[in-house]
């Protein structure tokens, strides 16, 4: 069974994403944004030199840099390839062709737990094949892929959960011991973390839910070992990486203890997502908001869940009496009563993924909600506001809806006598292969030319490559600058795309840093330094004495486009002070007396003495 799922699934992987095997440092998922930055990090990671060390990422905000926890470039991914390249094979040249072969792996680790999760919970076996194939597809983590934040695509993270919570209930169920299962689960869920910190809160909320929806309805709280196990397995994860982090982290003290944009409404979940077709799908519900959510509020339960509930909420309307049967029945199995408690857990973190506050009638009414656990912690810490993006937590909940119609119409194939059952089951299956279809077609249409590393695909850089001499300079400043991350709305910079990947492009061709950063929770004293080079008395005394202790040259890409009207950035920005900073690079090679090194159409590269 798991090696008839693991060769559908590669086919289904090879279909959608083949060109990114088979045709080495030629594509990318993502060009843009965060994909863009999340790729570049990754790379110079890699490439960076040795002496960095693995926790510590210079390749940005230069001079000061920043610790890798800090990039997100993956560390449980980017620490393995940087020893593996510097002890055993150099893999710079192919580090984004690693990076997506790992990314691709999720796939198969996603089916493989779902094999062993279905096994338990589904008798079909054709049912298990079938769902242990698609479902990585068309859960909401996947559709991060082309959003950029990679290593949020990751959909084993909560089916590892969801396994090892089905393994602990089995075993306590049976009084079998559970510590080295725990154990396990510690190990995973740290890892995890790792991936990306976002999924500490989110196993936290899954598991914490799962044991309150357990335990406490039949009093089994009282039992030591369970409820022990329930909070080791909320807390250390949490404990071990804050640990991890803190005591790798020299910056610590400089950093905001609270972000912005805590209950900002594109990053909550919008709860009719969970019925919107994503835009690619032919098949629609019958109940759907004309507009597409926001990237971060994609919550789609899909097709075969959705008809299945409506098909559910018919046949109490038609044939009452059989579908009381079948409850009275179905109520009593054990797959009954584990998913019950599963759906319980996934809605704890539905209700954080609405906000603290939640807005209906286009904003005329807020209501606060009490249900959310973040409600509470914020009054604590204002360190929870650092997990914002809160439709996140919505996740588990795709899976505990899916996989309860899913073992429901399993048990009533086999409870049930009604020869249009079979009927009923085929089309449910055909919806969610019509999905699947339709998803692996947009993903094998959305591959894009590799702009990073391929210096085919950024051939307006190459006249200015061929008259440079990396060695001869410490960093590059980008002008227009920009810096995002430091959590202070004030002083951040956003990037225009074009300008930023000449930036990322120029670095990883010279390996030079970059003084310009799109990292995570920066200190807000890096970007207040890195600003003043743009007034008109030049870097603070601190700033210039760094700079000046390297005793070589800044490399400038000063795009002019961005200063003769051609292109309206400076306009476009609703922060005052993001517009001045702009705007003060067109004086800047006036003002620091910059050396022309090269030129080619709006593009330019001077020389910084810095003095």
């Amino acid at each position: 069974m798991l090696a008839l799922a693991l060769l559908f699934q590669a086919l289904l992987v090879m279909r959608a994403f083949g060109q990114l095997v088979l045709q080495p440092g030629q594509h990318l998922l993502v060009t843009t944004q965060d994909g863009a930055k999340n790729y570049f990090t990754f790379q110079a990671y890699i490439q960076q030199p040795w002496q960095n060390g693995l926790g510590w990422f210079g390749l940005m905000n230069y001079p000061f840099g920043d610790y890798v926890f800090y990039t997100d470039n993956t560390p449980l991914l980017a620490i393995p390839v940087r020893l593996w390249s510097h002890y055993i094979f150099d893999l710079t040249p192919y580090a984004l062709d690693v990076y997506h072969w790992l990314l691709l792996l999720g796939f198969f680790v996603s089916t493989a737990l779902l094999v062993a999760i279905l096994r338990r919970l589904v008798q079909h076996w054709g049912l298990v094949l079938i769902f242990a194939v698609v479902l990585p597809w068309l859960n909401p983590q996947t559709s991060r892929l082309l959003v950029g934040h990679f290593n949020l695509s990751y959909s084993w993270v909560v089916l590892l959960a969801i396994w090892g919570l089905l393994g602990l209930y089995e075993r306590a169920q049976t009084g079998r011991p559970i510590w080295r299962w725990v154990l396990g689960l510690l190990l995973g869920f740290i890892a995890a973390g790792l991936a990306h910190l976002y999924y500490l809160p989110l196993l936290a909320l899954t598991t914490a839910g799962f044991f309150a929806w357990w335990l406490l309805p039949r009093q089994q709280w009282r039992s030591w070992s369970l409820s022990g196990a329930g909070l080791l397995l909320t807390l250390v994860p949490f404990a071990v990486c804050f640990l991890a982090i803190r005591l790798s982290d020299g910056y610590y003290a400089l950093r905001s203890m609270e972000a912005t944009g805590f209950n900002f409404a594109p990053w909550k979940l919008q709860l009719s997502a969970l019925i919107r077709t994503n835009s690619y799908e032919t098949v629609h519900f019958w109940l759907a908001p004309r507009e597409q959510p926001t990237y971060e509020s994609v919550a789609y339960l899909g097709a075969f869940a959705l008809f299945g509930l409506t098909f559910f909420a018919g046949a109490c309307v038609v044939r009452r009496p059989a579908v009381q049967r079948f409850q009275a029945a179905w109520r009593a199995t054990p797959e009954r009563a584990f998913l019950g408690v599963l759906l319980g857990a996934a809605l704890v973190g539905l209700a954080v993924s609405i906000g603290t506050e939640y807005s209906v009638a286009d904003g005329q009414y807020t209501f606060q909600n009490y249900f959310s656990a973040f409600y509470y912690l914020q009054k604590l810490t204002a360190a929870v506001t650092h997990f914002r993006a809160v439709a996140r937590f919505s996740w588990p909940f795709f899976w505990a809806v899916n996989l309860l119609v899913l073992a429901s119409l399993d048990f009533w194939l086999r409870f049930s006598r009604w020869p249009g059952r079979w009927a009923v089951m085929v089309a449910l299956v055909a919806l969610a292969l019509l999905d699947t279809r339709d998803t692996v077609k947009h993903y094998r249409k959305s591959l894009l030319p590799d702009v990073l590393t391929n210096e085919k695909e950024f051939p307006e850089l190459q006249p200015l490559l061929q008259q440079l001499h990396p060695e001869q300079y410490q960093a590059i400043l980008p002008v227009p600058f920009f810096h995002v991350g430091s959590e202070d709305m004030a002083l951040t910079v956003d990037d225009d795309n074009a300008h930023s990947l000449h930036a990322y492009q120029l670095a990883l061709h010279t390996n030079l840093p970059l003084m310009a950063s799109k990292l995570s929770r920066t200190p807000q004293a890096h970007i207040q330094q890195l600003r003043s080079i743009f007034s008109p008395q030049g870097p603070t005394p601190k700033l210039r004495q760094q700079l000046r202790a390297a005793g070589k040259p800044i490399l400038v890409l000063f795009d002019q486009s961005y200063y003769d009207g051609t292109n309206l950035l400076s306009r476009q920005q609703t922060n005052p002070q993001a517009r001045q900073l702009i705007e003060a690079g067109a004086a800047l090679p006036a003002q620091q007396q910059l050396t022309l090194v090269a030129e080619t159409g709006n593009l330019r590269l001077y020389r910084w003495d810095v003095r």
